[in-house]
């Protein structure tokens, strides 16, 4: 049977599960599509990805209470393209695994559009992602409390990282050759995601350690404690004992879904419109009744528990922005034209996106026969790796990226053009015209950048394989890319619906390169990454820079190789901040729309400021709080 169809996905027979549906009172022969249609939930969660299905599994523990997933995209389960580690990347930009979404063209990058990868299918982006898994500096979790959002603290947050994880430690002979460390505390080990070092480290990526050691970085024990500013070899959520990607999927829904029958899944069911009356209740606020989804070709209605049922928007950045748009929550302005109905006046909807650049400088390595990620790319190798994987869950296929730095702005400039960098962006953003809470924002980060013992501006990473754009990779030869990721872009831009048509993309204009100071981190960053390559043991193991090349060395050329072979890191925040209202907000510490009764978002969106890490770990926590707080069990 094609995983591309549409389905229920609990009656898939190679499952080999018994159906959940059937609820006290109701025949379980009973068609499952009329069984949504005719029963009332507690929950209704739009979006089958990291945050949806943290938030069904939690919800459902009591199995009184009764949810509904329903994801867009399609099943995806036992896919060697998503399980297998070293898969990772080869399904970004095929449709049945990727959402596709793009810019408007950037307007300071030449005018390019940047492809803007989303996961569809059930599990959302934990199923196409570089399955990195790192958490910010306490201190960029603290300061998202500050800005209004009492209990959410770091502390509090990493209690709910650990929640979700269960980390494998690594085998005591491999941590010594490949110095994995880890501090045991800092880890979960009961959650259900399943993490663990990659077993699988090229030799491009040995010196990372010792060489940057040598330009002065610190060597951090365990990224994941709550300080990560300095150079470490981290994990990634790979299962041990399987050795593939442990998706939220996998994690939080297939082991309990013979077990649930209070949790009912539809996929290929993308939802169009939340069902909002227009009558307001007493106390003024909005009450959502249900939404509408496409399944089999028709339009349907799912419906929520008239006294305390809710809707819960985890579909992601510029969807769950969209969804509220289209029922008439957001900035009048935006609504109006389109013919909308306003019924809660929120401003701060699709405003205040911050997303993360992704950049790298490629070499090429001396010893071609050094085993790199480039060797798939040879159907004969790839072959030999794909029967080792197979038979013993070994050798290239189980790599990951491993090999991590993350640099503060002294590191990269040094302290004295450091500090005058940072007096020159903060006398700006003082005469700028903006709003205050924007202005709140970016002295948050103007505060971080002058601690650079404890928040860190740009991770470099060493991915063993050829990953940049600019140049084509010959055939036999081995490469190892430097990527930086700029972690805190001034930059900030919008997305807002076009259309009232659902399938319409909204415009995504994350406004990149508008800053001038993202602009010279971006130079001096690509200006470090050259020194790295150049230092320690690195000499003896890299050849020939590919790209940028040689040839580019002033500031101005550098910026256009970074303008047009940068790509977006995936990590979009703030199109529904958890804020105050007055500060421009869309939902509150609770998660819940402001102006309604029961509807809440609960994804990257509500994120107001970045942070030092790739998002997972941090959406995870963020889930597992959100569902504790939905369940009563504590309070903010």
């Amino acid at each position: 049977m094609s995983l591309f169809l549409p389905i229920l996905i609990l009656a898939f027979s190679f499952l080999t599960y018994a159906s959940p549906f059937s609820f006290p009172d109701s025949d379980p022969t009973t068609d499952a599509d009329s069984l949504v249609d005719n029963f009332n939930f507690d929950y209704i969660i739009v979006g089958g990805g990291l945050s949806g299905l943290t938030l069904a599994n939690r919800l459902t523990e009591n199995p009184r209470t009764t949810a509904l997933v329903l994801e867009a995209g399609s099943l995806h389960f036992d896919d060697p393209l998503i399980d297998i580690p070293g898969n990772v990347g080869m399904v970004l930009g095929n449709a049945s695994y990727d959402w596709n979404f793009v810019t408007v063209p950037q307007e300071n990058a030449n005018n390019r559009s940047f492809a803007f990868h989303r996961g569809k299918g059930l599990g959302g982006s934990t199923l196409i992602n570089y399955m990195v898994w790192n958490r910010p500096a306490m201190a960029e979790l603290d300061a998202i409390g500050s800005l209004g959002n009492p209990g959410w603290n770091g502390t509090d947050w990493f209690k709910y990282m650990r929640k979700a994880e269960d980390f494998a430690h690594p085998d005591p002979s491999l941590a010594a050759s490949e110095n994995l460390t880890f501090i045991p505390g800092a880890h979960g080990n009961s959650g259900l995601v399943h993490t663990s070092f990659p077993l699988f480290i090229s030799d491009a990526q040995k010196p990372w350690l010792p060489a940057l050691m040598e330009l002065g970085l610190h060597h951090v024990e365990d990224a994941l404690a709550g300080h990560n500013v300095g150079i470490w070899m981290g994990p990634a959520n790979i299962n041990s004992k399987t050795q593939k990607r442990s998706s939220s999927a996998e994690a939080y829904y297939r082991p309990f879904a013979a077990h649930r029958p209070n949790l009912r899944v539809l996929t290929e069911a993308p939802v169009t419109e939340i069902l909002i009356p227009d009558r307001q209740s007493r106390n003024g606020l909005f009450s959502v009744t249900g939404v509408k989804y496409g399944y089999k070709g028709q339009t349907r209605t799912a419906s929520v528990k008239d006294s305390k049922g809710e809707v819960i928007l985890s579909a992601g950045f510029g969807k769950s922005s969209q969804l509220l748009e289209l029922a008439g929550i957001g900035d009048p302005k935006v609504l109006q034209p389109l013919g909308i109905d306003v019924k809660v006046n929120l401003p701060g909807v699709g405003i205040g996106i911050i997303d993360q650049l992704l950049w790298g400088v490629s070499y090429e390595l001396k010893n071609s026969s050094i085993v790199t990620l480039d060797d798939i790319k040879d159907p004969e190798l790839e072959a030999a790796a794909l029967a080792e994987y197979n038979a013993n869950k070994t050798g290239v296929l189980t790599i990951g990226v491993t090999a991590y730095s993350l640099v503060s702005l002294d590191d990269i400039v040094g302290h004295s053009k450091a500090t005058e960098m940072i007096n020159k962006q903060a006398a700006k953003i003082a005469r700028l015209h903006v709003s205050e809470i924007q202005k709140e924002k970016w002295n948050i980060i103007i505060n971080g950048l002058r601690k650079p013992k404890e928040v860190g501006l740009v991770e470099i990473s060493g991915f063993p394989a050829f990953f940049t754009t600019a140049s084509t990779p010959e055939k036999g030869k081995k490469y190892l890319t430097f990527l930086g990721h700029y972690q805190f872009p001034f930059s900030t831009g919008t997305v807002h619906i076009v259309s009232r048509d659902v399938n319409t993309q909204p415009a995504m204009d994350p406004h990149f390169f508008e800053d001038d100071f993202d602009s010279q981190v971006f130079i001096e960053s690509t200006k470090l990454i050259r020194k790295m390559a150049r230092v320690g043991e690195f000499v003896d193991v890299l050849g020939d820079e590919i790209d940028p090349g040689m040839d580019v060395q002033s500031d101005e050329d550098i910026l256009e190789y970074v303008k047009n072979f940068s790509a977006t890191a995936y990590h979009t925040a703030g199109s529904a901040a958890m804020l105050p209202r007055e500060k421009g907000g869309v939902v509150s510490p609770e998660l819940k729309v402001y102006g309604t009764t029961n509807l809440r978002v609960v994804d990257m969106s509500v994120m107001p400021l970045q942070v030092s890490s790739h998002p997972m770990g941090t959406l995870y926590g963020l889930s597992e709080k959100a569902a504790d707080i939905i369940k009563g069990e504590v309070s903010v």
